[in-house]
């Protein structure tokens, strides 16, 4: 057993490593003292120690021979001379312990959970942060430390390396310190009186340092305050969001490599986050790459991490603060302050080694770094609803405190406003206690005390708001550009009052090539437009609210452009303003420059624009206007207040928008320069669209868009017979009856009923009165649009417009006109046939067949069918040829020889490439349309007309890279298929499939006017079917589809045979009878009354017997007798 005497000396070696573990630098001798302090070599790398924090313990009397021990977080003094007992600062109190000599002390060692906070605040946020180093501080101070307290510290926070390099280092410090101690007679021998030794100091198990021999020796233990103030906030954890992951699965992005003065960058930014606790040392298993780039005008860093990948498998947080709060509603002339504070906010220890990030070295000469965050990265998705609801938290209990007082705070800017210098003060400093208290850095160079205050881009005076100086770029080249003018002065439109009739110019810039770097010029009306913003940014203003003073809205503009502002108006009169104005703009309130309606009336665009300002209003004070200026101008006349109730009264979208306001409605504007200037907008309270059915006329219109007529028909009062008006438009169906309902309005200025079975239509006709017209990309239906509107607008006498269903067997006038302009609009359809020469004619107008086709389908003469053709005006410029055998070699019956080549036709767009396989023998064609010519489109032209043709024995190509690679060969080698080419260079090789290649654009030509509308594959499927269906020529009056099927043994029918069947009712059997087909349980035979299907057991083949002999000569039949035979013995027995 070691002497308890002994057991002080054992601080020596244990604060050394403690030193050692601690800081990782070297030892030197200290200066100008009289004891020479103890060094340590430790892998030849020595330490040198300067922070004097932490514990300290002074040892005298007969341990006075050691020397002064320095370290961070323990400091041994050996001051040489006993001092008294009275000079003990803090004594150790032990448990259980008595007074005395050698009197054995009670220990109680560190519990298991203080161990545990320690070496996980080790683990999470590094040896040297604020957080550990307090947290070990306060440990110290709750519990007594003796070297095996230490030892015990060591093992569970060092690795098993590091922990045997302090073994090996305190065995080496005790081997320095034993022949002093033998030295001593009271140190030399143990309590059994054997001679000191090593293995004593190493081999102990129970150390004794109790409160007596700390008094025998005079041990003080003293724990000072800190030179550096340690934050509680900094070493506290902080409640924050924890974010929800898509998935657990770690993501790694690997590091690339940087340049050496970034790599020298990042990593002086990486020791400075480190050195605050921002990051710490990690070994997790997620990695993003890092970056850093160089502030503009500056020699300073800033350091970035790329977390795309990390932020796909976050779950988006709703934002809780979607806009900057307006500084208009703060009260003129308080007091303001704004300060600028960088804060970070924590990040869940759950989250936080997912933002891991490495540093790499040069030519991976050493092991790289790795880290993760504590705090917020820039570049999380999640980072400003978090920060938002931080910093929101903390500044709750200060608002509630504020009384009056107004604190706006977004992202890294608070504002404080209060009456008066006391209250501001006293906030002020509020708010920044709670803010440094969090661990916030507040910067003061930053901090606002006199106006002008710059908040948000914004200068706030004490009365007045504008805009900070905008840069406004007048060279522009791109679209890019454009769209930062647009979008900075899109910014400052609700200041400025920066119309969008104003700004119409620079935003039709923005129309055109989607491309970022397509060309834009500014032209004579956008550099007006500018001019107008340049004087707008130095004239004019908002203001701050004036708290006394309700809220009003006025409306001003012109149609379509209408705008509005929010304002106060204090009631000076004229003699007594003295110059004040009496107008407080608060804020400009604009409709969008793009309508989503394409027909919209004026009074919704009022009603708009009243609910958009309401609801701005509400977002801004809380409260609704006290009164709403509409200033409506008349064509002839003053609007009166009757007037102004029947418009609030029959418009429905006005209705909606004023919905529970109970302020006053005004007709009148106040007297004001701003409002003078501005000229009433003008608006038509009389509507000639009639909500009830009118006794007059009344006109039905129908279109059809596969026949492109457009129709109108009405009944004459005076003749009771039906009038009609056909035309002939290009386009859809609602663009057809659109302009049958221009012909209306243009035909019939007296009152009139029109009815149309197009809701569409209908929907455009009751809206078109004094509407706004928003441009359409479809010119055809712009122009139509526009004359309605303006032949509406014109008309004088009331209209009443109606929807019908179409194709309705209802009885009644409105039935019975419909179904006339059905009729009118699609004759093919409707109306009788009155012979077969205008069905021909009818069926060559739809699918442009040639005559021979004309003759086989319809049974015409060929003068007839010639007559037809001829007639067509898209056949007479491109006439189909009829098809002759030619002399160039084919197969000899259907699917013995194919051509196969590629034409293009421009008309189908990015499937212009259109491969076509011919049948030599039939002539059946098969086309398809692609996006290329490829082998893969080859092959998957074939398969398609393998399912539709069947599968060819030879197929005949040209030398073009598609058929000569080595993919298609494969391919035809697996559908046993094979391939000849011919000559290169020559298309005699493939004459048919080339005369082909101008047939099928024949067709595809003649059908446009027809199908233009269609997609590249309905209009090709039509131009087959009339190839293989519907044409054919005078040798043989069979389409090509015909001979394919129906002359090859392939496909043909093979001989039903003849069976014979059992009558359910008598039970004999009937037949013979030819077999149609037959399947699991069931068949099918032909019968003098019709197919009929019976069991398949009721069915027997029929076996005709011999002539002149009553013997069965067929194997067959003597089989089933002998089975038959078989049966009957088998059931006697």
């Amino acid at each position: 057993m070691i002497p308890s005497r002994l057991q002080g000396a054992l601080w020596q070696p244990q604060c050394a490593l403690w030193r050692e573990w601690i800081l990782h630098e070297r030892i030197q001798e200290r200066e100008e003292t009289s004891v020479e302090p103890m060094k340590i070599d430790l892998a030849s790398q020595a330490a040198d120690v300067s922070n004097k924090d932490g514990l300290f313990v002074t040892v005298s009397g007969e341990l006075q021979h050691l020397p002064e021990l320095e370290v961070s977080g323990i400091k041994l003094l050996l001051d040489g001379a006993r001092e008294s007992q009275d000079s003990l600062i803090s004594t150790v109190v032990y448990k259980g312990s008595r007074g005395g000599q050698r009197v054995r002390a009670i220990h109680h060692p560190f519990p298991q959970s203080t161990i545990r906070d320690l070496c996980k605040a080790h683990r999470d946020y590094g040896r040297d942060s604020p957080y550990f180093r307090g947290l070990l501080r306060s440990d110290l101070d709750a519990a007594v430390v003796i070297p095996a307290d230490l030892k015990q510290l060591f093992s569970c926070l060092l690795d098993s390396t590091e922990f045997k390099l302090w073994v090996v280092a305190w065995r080496q410090q005790l081997r320095e310190a034993l022949p002093s101690l033998l030295r001593d007679p009271e140190t030399a021998v143990d309590d059994n009186g054997n001679p000191l030794t090593l293995e004593h100091f190493m081999d102990y198990k129970e150390p004794l340092l109790g409160r007596d021999l700390m008094s025998q020796w005079g041990v003080k233990i003293d724990i000072p305050d800190p030179s550096v103030e340690i934050s509680v906030a900094s070493i506290d954890e902080r409640p924050t969001k924890k974010l929800n992951w898509l998935t657990n699965e770690p993501v790694w992005v690997e590091q690339w490599p940087l340049s050496k003065p970034k790599l020298k960058a990042l990593e002086e930014l990486v020791k400075e986050q480190l050195a605050k606790g921002h990051i710490v040392e990690t070994d997790s298993p997620w990695n993003s790459p890092v970056f850093v780039i160089q502030k503009p005008g500056k020699d300073k860093w800033r350091l970035l991490q790329d977390l795309r990948q990390i932020n796909n498998v976050i779950e988006d947080m709703g934002s809780l603060q979607p806009g900057m709060p307006s500084p208009t509603m703060l009260p003129q002339n308080w007091q303001l302050a704004v300060k600028d504070c960088f804060f970070q906010i924590p990040l869940h220890p759950d989250d936080a080694p997912r933002f891991a990030f490495s540093v790499p070295t040069i030519n991976r000469e050493a092991p790289r770094r790795r880290y993760h965050w504590r705090v917020l990265p820039q570049g999380m998705k999640n980072s400003p609803v978090i920060c938002q609801w931080y910093v929101a938290s903390l500044l709750s209990p200060v608002r509630a405190a504020a009384g009056q007082a107004i604190i706006y705070h977004y992202m890294d800017d608070v504002l404080v406003c209060a009456p008066n210098d006391d209250m501001l003060s006293h906030v002020l400093g509020l708010t920044v206690d709670a803010l440094v208290a969090a661990g916030f850095e507040l910067q003061e160079e930053k901090v606002q005390r006199m106006p002008p205050w710059k908040y948000l881009g914004l200068e706030i005076g004490r009365r007045t708001i504008v805009p900070q100086k905008l840069a406004i770029r007048t060279k522009v080249s791109s679209l890019a550009d454009v769209h930062q003018l647009c979008g900075s002065l899109n910014w400052v439109r609700p200041w400025l009052g920066l119309t969008t009739n104003d700004l119409a110019p620079l935003f039709n810039l923005l129309k055109g090539g989607e491309e970022l770097s397509s060309p834009r010029v500014l032209t004579p009306e956008a550099e007006k437009a500018l001019e107008k913003v340049q004087d707008a940014l130095s004239k004019r203003q908002a203001h701050r609210i004036d708290p006394e003073l309700p809220f009003k809205f006025i409306i001003m503009g012109k149609l379509p452009h209408l705008h509005g502002m929010i304002f106060q108006w204090k009631s000076i009169p004229k003699k007594d303003r003295e110059g004040n104005d009496p107008l407080l703009i608060i804020e400009w309130v604009f409709l969008s420059h793009h309508r989503s309606k394409r027909m919209t009336r004026p009074q919704e665009l009022v009603a708009e624009l009243i609910r958009k300002a309401r609801f701005r209003i509400r977002e801004l004070a809380g409260c609704d206007f006290e009164c709403i200026h509409i200033p409506i101008g008349l064509r002839s006349g003053q609007i009166s207040k009757a007037m102004l109730e029947h418009l609030l009264q029959e418009n429905e979208a006005l209705q909606f928008a004023l919905d529970s306001f109970t302020g006053q409605i005004s007709i009148h504007r106040p007297a004001h320069k701003i409002f003078n200037s501005e000229t009433k907008f003008i608006l038509s309270l009389k509507e000639v669209h009639s909500r009830r059915p009118l006794k007059a006329l009344t006109v039905f219109t129908d279109a059809s868009g596969r026949f492109h007529k457009s129709v109108l028909t009405w009944k004459d009062p005076q003749t009771q017979q039906w009038e009609a008006d056909i035309a002939e438009v290009e386009g859809s169906p609602q663009v057809a009856e659109l302009a049958a309902v221009v012909r209306a309005f243009e035909r019939f200025p007296e009152p009139f009923n029109l009815v149309t079975d197009s809701a569409y239509v209908a929907g455009v006709v009751s809206r078109a009165e004094q509407a706004i017209l928003q441009e359409v990309s479809n010119i055809a239906l712009y122009d139509l649009l526009l004359k309605l509107v303006r032949l509406v607008s014109q008309q004088e006498q009331p209209y009443f417009v109606m929807h019908t269903r179409s194709h309705t067997d209802l009885p009644g006038f409105i039935a019975e006109g419909n179904r006339k302009a059905d009729a009118l609009a699609a004759p093919a359809e409707m109306a009788p046939l009155p012979n077969i020469f205008m069905q021909a004619k009818l069926s060559h107008q739809l699918f442009h067949q040639n005559a021979p086709g004309l003759v086989r389908r319809f049974h015409l003469t060929r003068e007839q069918a010639r007559a037809i053709v001829a007639a067509c005006p898209s056949c007479s410029q491109q006439a189909v040829p009829t098809l002759h055998a030619g002399v160039n070699p084919r197969g000899l019956r259907s699917c013995e020889v194919w051509q196969t080549d590629v034409t293009h036709f421009p008309q189908f767009g990015r499937q212009k490439y259109i491969h076509v396989s011919v049948d030599t023998f039939s002539g059946a064609v098969f086309a398809s349309a692609h996006t290329g010519e490829k082998a893969g489109d080859a092959i998957k032209h074939l398969i398609h007309a393998f399912s539709f043709m069947g599968i060819p024995r030879e197929l005949k190509t040209d030398n073009g890279p598609a058929y000569k690679s080595r993919e298609l060969r494969s391919f035809l080698q697996q559908w046993g298929v094979e391939h000849k080419t011919g000559i290169p260079h020559s298309p005699t090789g493939q004459a048919m499939v080339e005369r082909t290649h101008g047939t099928i654009k024949r067709v595809l030509h003649q059908q446009q006017r027809v199908l233009r509308t269609e997609s590249p594959s309905v209009r090709l499927a039509r131009a087959l079917f009339t190839i293989n269906f519907l044409n054919c020529s005078y040798e043989g009056l069979n389409p090509p589809i015909v001979r394919h099927f129906g002359a090859s043994s392939l496909f043909g029918v093979k001989e039903r045979p003849q069976v014979m069947v059992r009558d359910p009712g008598s039970g004999g059997a009937e037949g013979p009878h030819d077999l149609v087909t037959w399947g699991c349980g069931y068949a099918c035979v032909s019968t003098p009354t019709g197919p009929k299907w019976i069991p398949a057991k009721w069915v027997r083949p029929y076996v005709p017997k011999s002539p002149g002999s009553g013997q069965i000569n067929s194997p067959q039949v003597t089989v089933a007798a002998w089975r038959r035979k078989r049966k009957t013995s088998n059931e006697e027995s």
